[in-house]
C-alpha cells in the first residue's frame, strides 16, 4: 500500500512556529535590543532579501510598462522619505498622500470594468481619514509593515499545495496576531525586561525608541507592550525575508536571476554586504543619521510590496473582475 504523500508545507510551517517561540522569549528579555540592533544589523540586507523573492515573483507576470511603474514608484517614495529625513512633519504627509495613489493605482490596474471606480471611494475615505489621525495612521503603518509577509507567505503555500493555503496561513496567523494579543492583553508583563541595557542607551533615546513603537498617548505600560511586539515582528519580519523565501522561493530567484545575474548567488549576498557596510558607516556618524539613511533604502521594500500584495490577494476574484495581470499572477507557479 502506498505511503500518504507528505505535506510539502508541515516543515515550514513547522519551522516558523519554531522561530516566533524563540524570538517571542528574545524580545520579552531584551526589546530594546532586540529593536535597536536589528535594525541596524540586518535592516538593509533584508531590504534586498525582500526586493530579491518580490522581484522574481511577479517577473513573469508584469509587463515592461508595469514594471518601470513600479520603478518610478519606489523611486518617488524613496525621494519622498529624503524628505521626511529633512522635514519630519512635511513628509509624512507627502509619504500618507504617496501610499494612497498606489493603493488607487494598484487596484485600478488590478481590476477592471466599474470595479475599478468603485474602489476609489473607500481608499479616498481612508485617505482622509489617515490625514485627520496622521499620528494613529503611522503606528497602525508601523506595526502592519511586519505583517504584510503574511500574505506572501499564504501566495506561496497556495502554489505549492492548492487547498492548502488556508491552513497554512492560519498557522501563521497564531504567530502573527494570537502572540502579539497575548502580550498587549498584559499577560507576560512580569517577564518583560523594561530596562533598555547600557549599551542601548549609549547609541539612542530609549524614549524615542519606545515613541516609535507606542501607540499615540499610550501609558507606559502599554508603550513597552508595543516596543515588544514591534521587536517581536520584527525579527519574524528578518526570518521570512531572509531566510523562508531565499530558500523557500528558490523558483522565484531563479526567475529573476535568469534576467538579472546580479540576483544570483554570491554576487546578490556581496552586494547586500556592500550595502550593509555602507549603512553601517552612516550609523558609525550617529544612530540617527543611520535609521534616517536606512529608511530612504527601506521604501523599496515598503512601496514594492504593497502593490504586489494588493495583485495578489485580487488573485480570489472572479476571472472577469481582473486584469489579465491579476491572471498571470493566479497562474505562476
Amino acid at each position: 500500500m502506498p505511503e500518504p504523500a507528505r505535506n510539502p508545507l508541515v516543515l515550514p510551517g513547522a519551522a516558523l512556529l519554531a522561530s516566533a517561540v524563540v524570538l517571542t522569549a528574545v524580545a520579552i528579555s531584551q526589546p530594546f535590543a532586540v529593536n535597536v540592533i536589528g535594525v541596524m544589523v540586518l535592516g538593509s540586507a533584508h531590504v534586498l532579501c525582500a526586493l530579491r523573492y518580490l522581484a522574481g515573483r511577479i517577473s513573469d507576470a508584469v509587463t515592461e510598462t508595469t514594471g518601470w511603474l513600479l520603478v518610478v514608484i519606489v523611486a518617488t517614495m524613496a525621494l519622498v522619505r529624503v524628505v521626511t529625513a529633512l522635514s519630519p512633519g512635511l513628509g509624512h504627509r507627502l509619504e500618507l498622500g504617496g501610499s494612497m495613489a498606489i493603493l488607487a493605482t494598484a487596484l485600478w490596474i488590478g481590476l477592471t470594468g466599474r470595479l475599478r471606480y468603485l474602489v476609489i471611494v473607500p481608499v479616498a475615505v481612508i485617505g482622509i481619514a489617515a490625514f485627520l489621525e496622521l499620528p494613529w495612521y503611522w503606528h497602525l503603518l508601523t506595526h502592519a509593515h511586519n505583517l504584510v509577509p503574511l500574505i506572501f507567505l499564504w501566495d506561496w503555500a497556495r502554489r505549492r499545495r492548492p487547498g492548502s493555503g488556508l491552513a497554512f496561513t492560519a498557522i501563521n496567523l497564531s504567530w502573527a496576531l494570537v502572540v502579539p494579543a497575548v502580550i498587549l492583553a498584559g499577560v507576560v508583563d512580569p517577564l518583560i525586561n523594561a530596562v533598555p541595557p547600557p549599551f542601548i542607551t549609549t547609541l539612542a533615546d530609549p524614549a524615542f525608541v519606545l515613541a516609535s513603537a507606542a501607540q499615540p498617548h499610550s501609558s507606559p505600560e502599554m508603550a513597552v507592550r508595543f516596543l515588544v511586539v514591534f521587536s517581536y515582528l520584527q525579527a519574524m519580519h528578518y526570518v521570512i525575508w531572509m531566510v523562508f523565501f531565499q530558500i523557500a522561493g528558490r523558483s522565484e530567484i531563479s526567475r529573476l536571476a535568469s534576467r538579472f545575474p546580479i540576483a544570483r548567488g554570491r554576487w546578490f549576498w556581496l552586494l547586500a554586504v556592500a550595502v550593509s557596510l555602507l549603512i553601517w558607516l552612516v550609523y558609525a556618524l550617529g544612530y540617527y543619521d543611520g535609521r534616517a539613511v536606512y529608511g530612504i533604502v527601506g521604501a523599496a521594500n515598503v512601496y514594492l510590496e504593497q502593490p504586489i500584495a494588493v495583485w495578489l490577494l485580487l488573485t480570489v476574484l472572479p476571472a472577469g473582475a481582473t486584469s489579465g495581470l491579476i491572471h498571470r499572477l493566479g497562474q505562476a507557479q
